[in-house]
């Protein structure tokens, strides 16, 4: 027999240490305590831990070894539970006995006992793993080793007689130096993480929420957005079915009085008919204008191609128009046809333009509007509540505009919409 060198009980807890380190890095990267069988592999992985801790140990006697397999089961009852230290017993019991030696009974129940013991602490301490400090830790393994140590001796008093009261007398006071400060750094760099999973998963949370919640605003302005489209078209078709109509209908009233007053007829009444006549197509035409303004009935009939080349006949200037005849979402195509009546009204109040272009294609998930002038540029998008209620729309659905506007260089407005696609029969029943 050889004494107890002090030096081999620090670099065996060093290698603890070292060895559990790495291990907190994988389970860091790969949360093994999920499943039943997340579990048992990380109880694997613990086992061959203690393996490497057993091939490092100090050889007191033949077949008598001391190294720091029970702070590592200690700490593994305490912190990672059932499943995970009976896997991690299994593979070291297996190990030892391969070892053999005449301690070997002894080694095999002392490793039940550490074991056991961190799994009684664990039911004790489950709410308040987090909070134990370095002295609730060093206590723990203070009396863990304590145990431990007492249960081992006694049994080498029965198998190896001669060896325990050398063990007893000589080496008690290095393992109780060594082994609990050990046991406790394990555990407090265990419970920095889990402290540090529970705060990132704490913050996992608070993010979803957030997300849901972003996602939610988004959505909510989206069906805002979708049901002031809807009560704009409604509010187009009551205009076109009702007032339209009846003004159509006076129109044709008056026209019928005029041809059968003839010229024959009172001058003052055949002036006022006249003067009706004309009040009542300025009127048709302002509620058409107004009924256009609020939504086109022409972009749910026949898309934005043929809702823009309207907007285009009516502009003072040559527009060019490159659109393609596909159809998009509802509020798509309504944000789009908006983006374009407010460049165009621009281009024909202030940019002194001669001529103008649309362009709007799909690539990409997204609707890409362009409209380009040869104006005066120097549009300012703070100085109107047009362009700024563009961009609120346009962000509702999670889509931009931009303007680039030099002066004396022209202006060109680009927007992005994200494409949501189209249900073409339930848009045209809107």
């Amino acid at each position: 027999m050889t004494d107890l060198p002090l030096q081999v009980l620090v670099q065996n807890a060093a290698l603890l240490l070292a060895v559990a380190v790495v291990f907190d890095t994988i389970t860091l990267r790969v949360d093994f305590e999920r499943t039943r069988v997340q579990q048992a592999i990380a109880g694997l992985l613990l086992g061959v831990i203690g393996i490497s801790l057993m091939l490092t140990p100090w050889q007191f006697a033949t077949g008598i070894f001391f190294d720091t397999r029970t702070v590592l089961l200690d700490i593994v009852g305490l912190f990672f539970g059932a499943i995970p230290t009976i896997a991690a017993l299994a593979v070291m019991i297996a190990w030892r006995a391969v070892q053999g030696g005449p301690a070997a009974l002894t080694g095999i129940v002392g490793m039940l006992v550490a074991a056991g013991i961190g799994l009684w602490w664990r039911r004790r301490q489950r709410n308040n793993l987090a909070n134990l400090s370095f002295r609730n830790l060093y206590l723990f393994g203070l009396g863990a080793h304590v145990v431990t140590l007492f249960q081992v001796t006694s049994l080498m008093f029965l198998t190896v007689p001669a060896a325990a009261a050398a063990v007893l007398g000589r080496y008690w006071i290095p393992l109780l130096v060594i082994y609990p400060v050990a046991t406790a750094l394990l555990g407090v760099l265990l419970v920095s993480r889990l402290r540090a999973r529970r705060l990132a998963d704490a913050n996992a949370r608070l993010q979803r929420q957030v997300e849901a919640q972003l996602q939610e605003v988004r959505a909510s302005r989206t069906r805002i957005i979708e049901a002031g489209d809807r009560e704009r078209r409604r509010v187009e078709r009551d205009l076109h079915d009702g007032a339209q109509q009846r003004l159509v209908a006076l129109s044709l009233e008056i026209r019928l009085a005029q041809n059968a007053m003839g010229d024959d007829g009172d001058p003052v009444i055949r002036h006022s008919l006249e003067r009706a006549a004309d009040e009542a197509r300025a009127a048709l035409v302002e509620l058409r204008d107004l009924a256009l303004g609020i939504h086109p009935l022409i972009l749910t009939e026949s898309g934005l191609g043929a809702a823009v080349e309207s907007l285009a006949d009516r502009t003072p200037v040559d527009v060019t128009i490159e659109i393609g005849p596909e159809r998009y979402a509802p509020v798509v195509e309504g944000a789009a046809y908006f983006v374009i009546a407010e460049a165009l009204t621009n281009v024909a109040k202030y940019a002194k333009a001669q001529t103008a272009s649309v362009r709007a294609t799909g690539r990409g998930g997204e609707l890409h509007i362009d409209v380009a002038d040869d104006g005066v540029g120097g549009a300012d998008p703070g100085s109107g509540s047009g362009l700024r209620g563009l961009v609120d729309r346009l962000a509702a659905l999670d889509g931009t505009i931009t303007i680039d506007s030099p002066v004396g260089g022209g202006t060109r407005i680009s927007a992005q919409i994200p494409i949501v696609r189209a249900d073409l029969r339930s848009a045209s029943a809107l």
